[in-house]
């Protein structure tokens, strides 16, 4: 037995991994577990590896019910070969859209299986239909469920049916975790999406279906055009159709635009089946559908007083509701939302042009990514795929379906969800647990442990006394420029409603935790005492919101709140059962213009951030409020609260905003001689400062001052000696910056500065948060900045640049501190930029120099992807004309992004597009150079032709010696448009190479498939 189960009974037994090569090793080590258990099935491998194991990156799900089943597919994972019990994908966080398609595609039955074979099917639908025989006496559900002969279409049954219809698959999919983001109607099928959405009720969903259907068919027969009028669905473009409608003396319209190269027309039935047949004999796909009336045309509106007028004094809701689901319609082509009257809504999905290719588009600007259409055989995904083709070629959409006509039971239904689960990072494993008692097993004895990969941090000793040799000095590369943007949210996804535990920091806001203790009823919220809310079974809260105390801008004040609030941590209640921690910031943050974050709420977000990687699944996420929030702050905290993957929101001027990294692909422009004529670096004898000396000194500055506390190293000396060779005046001086009077004096030696630059490290800040350690790491970077500010002399071009670290804005293990006084500069920076003085703060990645004598440092980032940036590089990149914060970073973003997804800061990186050709790194030291092994030539490829050939068979089902005319168009060999979907799938994945579904629907034949994937 097993706690989880597929839809059609089988047991998902789910291997991860990071990377391809251990997903293989993963599958042997369990492989090898398995054969020396002869006894072991896979109910009890697949508890232990859902039980004990995170889902990570690289996914192989294995769906069996015996054990012959599970080593076979096993073997497959093993050898990377493929398995019909087993589905591939890499994971990465998702935004789901169910698409409803409109009439059509009915049958009598179509619901019966379902029916007989899910539970969530059938309660849905028998809700639905209590419902309907309630409001209207009728029966859609003998219509589905119908076995036997034959049974006309009467539209007044068959659109409440394929309502009911829809309603319950989209129960199927929400049973297995697989809820909406969003929701996209075609025609009828707006009805369907609009319930799910939440923006009518089931009832006036039931009441809008019923209405529609009995006025079509009723005017229908009133007007004696029942039968005479059909529709078709062509595949050709929009000229190509205007010309065909321009050519023919009968009459119809375009109706649809599905996508570029799929529409409909509705008209006279003698035109339509005219048209598709001759399109069909010159081998261009066409087919009739079931629409006896003129739907999407100019006749439906002189039914307009009758459809509006019928409907809306019927309705329980007068108006479309809120929601935090949002449901993109054909009717207009964009969302529906609360200003939009119902009852012409209504008339508009009827009449109107359906553009579901511009409510694709819409939805996938939304972030939707994955669409499933819901309906029990897929009549939508070839439009669906080539609209998100055309939208962002490149972007990784999926695009499936939920069952096919064909199928017996529900084992297409469980691939559909399989694809989701190995393809989505966000996948609810959960949504698989069995109902009622779950069995009790132990741990299997000696299982093997998580396939690991081997990562270098530094070079090898050479233990043989031979010198190292260091590579030659990098040619400057480009480092991409990074942003923080902080993007408007029309619409939040919400999650339900949260057992709330408050925790008043500094005990200053009595007022606004009553006003929470008021407010959660209406969110369906409760608050609960987190001192005494506990029972055995743990605490009785699942989320708990921090409030921040208000603290005096100024930097004594700002550090000595930072160190109260990180060194003890006495704020942090009990985490057992907890899945947020929501930080309550005022002021913290630069959202808009005018903005000026304080000192503390920016330090303090950053280093409450860090904490995600001590606290395992609990997601550390932050809301900053605006400083005038007064009796709003109450309703804003539960709004962020119940608000669901953002880790970052801000609220201003009643707009909900959240944090997005955004690649910065404006031009700049790094600062000239005369601009670099008095540089001073404090902290200038350290490897970062003596890098940025030598690249000044070959940009052509006039003299640079490094001040340091000590002096330098014999290297540094050595090196400084170095640079000044060139023809750069470097002197040293000796000062503690942190000490006003030693600053005082050292301004006394210097000139007019046209370039401050602040690299002060102190590693202090790497260490455990202490007050006495956070005061430590401040010191030399916040406490003496203002120092340097105020007291050292600036030419009137003067600029200054803060060394910050990428660590402020996503924080990282063990950063605390770091990432806190870090996020401190970046806040000073803003507030000087809004006192007229040129302040940069660069938030910088990893520097070459970093490891060397670092170890540990580099260590405590290593697996993140970040990389070491050349010198030369990084500085044209955060050195510029523009002051600004920005971010200089050189990374592997797929992998950096998949590692803090994990801590839950996925959406900061939902926008970020870096260019690959910007993201070179510098060569590391190699002590030992590893022997070249070349990897011999594959063979030769088959020949595309009969790749092709070959995968056209499989989709056909085609037997392998069965001729195929390569001249004749692919449709006229039956081709439909799910195979041809198949088709580019296996062309893609096997040759990879682009095939455009457009090509094949369009009467392309096998021959000239083959000659256009050769060109």
């Amino acid at each position: 037995m097993s706690d989880h189960r597929l839809p059609d009974g089988t047991i998902p037994v789910l291997l991860s991994s990071d990377t391809e090569d251990s997903l293989r090793r993963e599958g042997a080590a369990v492989l090898a577990y398995c054969e020396q258990h002869p006894d072991l099935g896979p109910g009890p491998v697949s508890d232990m590896l859902l039980r004990t194991r995170v889902a990570r990156r690289h996914r192989a799900l294995i769906t069996v019910t015996d054990r012959a089943d599970l080593l076979a597919a096993l073997t497959a994972v093993a050898e990377g070969t493929s398995h019909p019990k087993l589905m591939r994908g890499t994971a990465i966080a998702r935004r789901i859209g169910y698409v409803y398609p409109g009439q059509g595609s009915q049958r009598p039955g179509m619901g019966l299986m379902l029916y007989r074979h899910s539970a969530a099917f059938r309660a849905a639908v028998d809700e639905c239909e209590a419902v309907f025989q309630d409001l209207y006496g009728i029966s859609p559900l003998a219509y589905l469920l119908h076995e036997d002969g034959e049974l006309e279409d009467d539209v007044r049954i068959v659109q409440p049916a394929l309502f009911m219809q829809m309603i319950g698959l989209s129960a199927m999919w929400r049973a297995v975790g697989v809820h909406p983001a969003a929701t996209v109607g075609h025609s009828q099928g707006e009805i369907a999406a609009a319930v799910v959405s939440g923006l009518i009720p089931l009832a006036d969903g039931v009441r809008v279906v019923t209405i529609r259907a009995q006025l079509v068919g009723t005017v229908s027969q009133e007007a004696g055009i029942a039968g005479a009028y059909s529709m078709a669905v062509l595949g050709v473009d929009r000229d190509q159709c205007e010309a065909l409608l321009a050519r023919n003396s009968g009459w119809a319209e375009l109706s649809v635009v599905n996508s570029a190269h799929i529409l409909a027309i509705s008209g006279e039935r003698p035109m339509i089946t005219e048209t598709v047949d001759n399109l069909t004999a010159l081998g261009v796909f066409a087919k009739e559908i079931k629409v006896a009336y003129p739907a999407h045309t100019s006749i439906v509106s002189k039914f307009r007083e009758i459809l509006c007028g019928s409907m809306v004094g019927q309705l329980d809701s007068p108006a479309f509701a809120e929601t935090s689901v949002p449901s993109f319609g054909g009717a207009l082509g964009k969302s529906i939302t609360t200003d939009l009257p119902i009852g012409d809504y209504w008339y508009w999905n009827l009449r109107n042009r359906v553009r579901f290719d511009l409510a694709i588009a819409a939805a996938a600007e939304y972030g939707v990514d994955t669409l499933l259409e819901i309906a029990d055989h897929p009549t939508l995904m070839l439009a669906v795929q080539e609209n998100l083709t055309t939208l962002a070629p490149k972007r990784d959409y999926l695009v499936t379906g939920t069952s096919r006509r064909t199928a017996t039971d529900l084992a297409e239904f469980t691939r559909s969800i399989a694809q989701i689960a190995v393809n989505n990072t966000d996948f609810d494993w959960d949504g698989l647990l069995v109902d009622g008692p779950r069995t009790t097993s132990l741990p299997l004895f000696d299982f093997p442990n998580t396939q690991t990969n081997d990562k270098h941090l530094w070079a090898p000793h050479d233990y043989t006394g031979k010198t190292a040799q260091l590579p030659a000095e990098p040619e400057p590369v480009a480092v991409p420029r990074i942003t923080e943007q902080w993007v408007h949210l029309p619409r939040r996804s919400l999650v339900r409603p949260r057992a709330l535990a408050v925790v008043d920091v500094a005990g200053t806001h009595g007022e606004l935790v009553e006003a929470l203790r008021a407010g959660a009823p209406r969110h369906g919220a409760t608050i609960v005492d987190h001192e005494h809310g506990t029972s055995s079974a743990g605490t009785v809260y699942d989320t708990i919101a921090v409030l921040l105390p208000t603290v005096a801008d100024e930097v004594d004040a700002a550090v000595t709140a930072l160190a109260e609030f990180l060194g003890a941590r006495s704020w942090l209640p009990e985490t057992s059962g907890v899945e947020d921690i929501w930080l309550v910031t005022t002021g913290g943050e630069q959202v808009v213009d005018g903005d000026l974050p304080g000192l503390f709420p920016a330090a303090a977000q950053a280093g409450f951030r860090c904490l995600a990687a001590e606290y395992p699944g609990i997601a550390f996420r932050h809301l900053d409020l605006p400083a005038d929030a007064g009796e709003q702050a109450a309703k804003l905290v539960l709004g962020a609260v119940h608000t669901a993957g953002e880790p970052e929101l801000a609220v201003r001027e009643s707009n909900w905003y959240g944090k997005r990294l955004v690649a910065d692909e404006s031009v700049v422009t790094g600062l000239t001689d005369a601009e670099l004529g008095e540089v001073v670096i404090v902290g200038g004898t350290g490897k970062l400062g003596l890098d940025f000396c030598a690249e000044f000194a070959r940009a052509g500055a006039g003299r640079v001052t490094l001040i340091s506390r000590s002096g330098g190293s014999p290297d540094a000396q050595a090196r400084i000696a170095e640079i000044a060779a060139g023809g750069t005046k470097v002197r040293v001086l000796t000062g503690d910056v942190t000490d006003p009077d030693a600053v005082r004096a050292l301004a006394a030696e210097l000139g007019e500065i046209d370039l401050l630059v602040h690299a002060a490290v102190d590693y202090a800040a790497s260490a455990e948060p202490t007050p006495d350690s956070i005061r430590a790491a401040a010191a030399p970077k916040i406490v003496a900045l203002d120092h340097l500010v105020t007291l050292l002399p600036r030419s009137p071009q003067g600029r200054v640049l803060l060394c910050s670290s990428l660590s402020a804005t996503v924080g990282g293990r063990g950063h605390a501190v770091y990432s806190a006084v870090n996020r401190m500069l970046d806040a000073a920076a803003a507030r000087y930029r809004a006192d007229g003085i040129a302040a940069s703060s660069v938030q910088w990645g990893l520097w070459r120099a970093v490891g060397a004598d670092q170890a540990d440092a580099l260590a405590a980032i290593s697996g993140t992807g970040l990389q070491p940036m050349d010198p030369a590089g990084a500085v044209a990149a955060g050195i510029t004309t523009v002051a600004e914060n920005v971010i200089v970073v050189a990374a592997d973003w797929p992998r950096i992004t998949e590692v803090f997804t994990a801590f839950g800061l996925g959406a900061l990186f939902a926008d970020l597009k870096v260019p690959e050709t910007v993201i070179e790194v510098a060569p590391e030291p190699v002590a030992v150079a590893a022997p070249v092994t070349e990897t011999p030539a594959p063979a030769a490829e088959a020949d595309t032709a009969e790749r092709v050939r070959f995968a056209l068979r499989e989709v056909m089902g085609l037997d392998a010696t069965e001729p195929i005319d390569g001249a004749v168009p692919l449709v006229a060999l039956g081709l439909d448009s799910l195979q041809a979907l198949d088709l580019r799938k296996r062309v893609e994945n096997e040759l990879r190479l682009e095939l455009p579904v457009t090509a094949i629907m369009g009467g392309a034949s096998l021959d000239e498939v083959v000659g256009l994937l050769r060109t």
